[in-house]
């Protein structure tokens, strides 16, 4: 084997294991977790804001649960577009509201899909 199939066969590996956990995550924790819209309080990136490239944009969040104002303890990821105000729509905690969840079924499907097209390109000696 060479290095390349190595390499691909160890992305495979990691992005199944990053999939299969998010995914392990997101059916345990579904029905313990409930969705609302916040609004977004405060926002942080990565990088200077005016860096779109490999930039990313996490905000402060908040929403009402049975009528009570929650902040959210925890940041999550928004577009880069979002601003203070922005309307989002959150998962949270129903045990405890001021926890947000930041699943995602596309982040799931995509590191999937990596695996696969890994895995794939790595038996047939695609690369």
């Amino acid at each position: 084997m060479d290095g390349e199939t190595v390499f691909l066969f160890f992305a495979a590996g990691m992005a199944l294991c990053f999939g299969l956990a998010n995914g392990i995550l997101f059916l345990l924790k579904k029905n313990s977790t409930a969705k609302t819209t916040g609004t977004v309080t405060s926002v942080w990136t990565t990088l200077p804001e005016r860096t779109k490239f490999r930039n990313a944009k996490w905000a402060s969040v908040s929403y009402k649960v049975n009528g009570k104002t929650c902040q959210s303890q925890n940041r999550i990821q928004v577009p880069m577009a979002a601003q203070i105000g922005t309307p989002v729509t959150v998962r949270y905690d129903r045990r405890r509201p001021e926890k947000l969840y930041s699943f995602s079924t596309l982040r799931i499907a995509v590191s999937l899909l990596v695996a696969a097209v890994c895995l794939a390109a790595a038996v047939f000696h695609l690369a």
